[in-house]
């Protein structure tokens, strides 16, 4: 099954790395876009129709939970955020995680886990 996936990530650093440690830990996931804030992390999720979406909450132009709000149902929401104040309002958005920044590979581990069981996959 090929699982596909955007990175909405506004710190170049962060976005490569989670593409890199997402595609070691499950090789199924093809990652079909990358975006470095929340009006481009929008048009990838509807130009590509991802199954899964990587948000950072704060990024320039819209919010994670202003694009998660826009993309509603369409795609499985990870959250990304280096402040735990916003975990109310990501899972009122549907959110399937929400990761600490810094996260560990174990850590992401468990929210690919997550998205597999919600994926059937």
């Amino acid at each position: 099954m090929n699982i596909t996936a955007v990175i909405a990530e506004d710190e170049p650093l962060l976005r490569e790395e989670l593409a890199e440690q997402l595609v070691k830990l499950w090789p199924e996931v093809e990652i079909v876009g990358k975006a470095g804030d929340g009006i481009e992390a929008l048009r990838q999720v509807v130009m590509q129709k991802p199954d899964i979406v990587f948000l950072d909450i704060q990024m320039p132009g819209m919010t994670g939970i202003e694009v998660a709000r826009s993309i509603g149902d369409r795609a499985h929401v990870v959250f990304l955020t280096a402040n735990d104040g916003f975990a109310i309002s990501a899972f009122e958005e549907g959110a399937v995680d929400y990761m600490l920044k810094p996260y560990s590979a174990a850590r992401l581990y468990t929210a690919c886990h997550r998205l597999r069981r919600r994926l059937g996959a």
